[in-house]
């Protein structure tokens, strides 16, 4: 008798076993420094080979849907200072608490002496008659777009990193934040590793037209492989707006955006080079205009001195 109830209990349990991982799921914890224990804010996680992923606000703490189609899949965490890290889907969902590795880099010394800044120099200058329409993105896409600058001679004695601009004058946008990133080269001509020293978090106020993001304090100076200059989206309740989608056959489907919106300037096919960061991977990419052949660049401009 004893035997036939631990027979069917162990049945049981592995057909509700079966079936939690049969229905959407859904995965919420913390990110925390692996050495500090300290809470990690605005990492960026995606489900690969997806379109969902999520950003963990500024206490660490994460709120992600998984749908039962990307239940055998991976995701991958990633911020700068921090090692990538990538779990299978059932193995994130059980943890309350996600640790990420610092990244132990010995940083060579920079001695300035007497530095005194006599000229500047914008590249990739832009007007606001220029803008065009922009980027934007939803609850179900994370992303980050980066904008390719080549290094050319005539920076060789203005080559240190002043200040970055990015436009926003196509859109009213709410108060809303967004993380400014910098990548050198990679081998596949995409980026990879982090420039930036800390983290550039930019609070926008409502409406504004532009950001100017100094960042002199740095000490950096414009690689000869060229950067790239990129915009991260912040997947947090702060940066949450409704919607309400209008589609050709005139149905409503309401939803939320995360702000903000950037605008952009067109050009024609191989002006420039832009990657995006979507489903945890660097790709080429290459937006058309609505109805155009002309292409969509971020509006980005990058100020150096001496």
């Amino acid at each position: 008798m004893n035997l036939i109830i631990k027979h069917s209990m162990r049945y049981i349990f592995l057909f509700i076993s079966f079936l939690s991982f049969s229905q959407d799921q859904t995965a919420r914890g913390v990110i925390l420094d692996k050495e500090t224990r300290a809470p990690i804010p605005y990492v960026n996680i995606a489900i690969l080979e997806s379109t969902f992923g999520t950003s963990s606000d500024e206490s660490g703490s994460y709120l992600l849907e998984i749908k039962k189609l990307d239940l055998s899949k991976y995701v991958k965490l990633s911020s700068l200072g921090y090692r990538d890290t990538t779990l299978t889907i059932q193995n994130f969902i059980k943890l309350k608490e996600v640790l990420l590795t610092p990244i132990a880099e010995q940083l060579s010394e920079v001695v300035i002496s007497e530095k005194f800044e006599e000229k500047t120099m914008v590249v990739n200058p832009i007007n606001e008659e220029d803008l065009s329409s922009g980027f934007g993105t939803n609850a179900k896409n994370p992303w980050i777009i980066a904008l390719y600058m080549p290094y050319d001679s005539i920076y060789d004695d203005i080559n240190y990193l002043k200040s970055v601009r990015f436009h926003f004058g196509n859109y009213k946008n709410k108060r809303s934040k967004f993380r400014l990133r910098m990548f050198s080269i990679g081998k596949d001509s995409l980026p990879d590793k982090d420039i930036l020293k800390s983290n550039v978090i930019i609070d926008l106020k409502k409406k504004q037209k532009f950001a100017d993001i100094d960042i002199s304090d740095q000490n950096l100076v414009f690689p000869t492989g060229g950067i790239y200059i990129a915009f991260e989206w912040l997947y947090i309740p702060y940066n949450e707006e409704k919607v309400t989608y209008v589609f050709e056959d005139k149905k409503n489907v309401k939803g939320v955006q995360y702000l903000p919106k950037f605008s952009a300037i067109e050009a024609n096919e191989g002006d420039y080079t832009i990657a995006a960061y979507i489903s945890g991977l660097w790709r080429f990419y290459s937006p058309n205009k609505f109805r155009s052949d002309k292409k969509l660049v971020p509006a980005i401009s990058l100020t150096l001195s001496n």
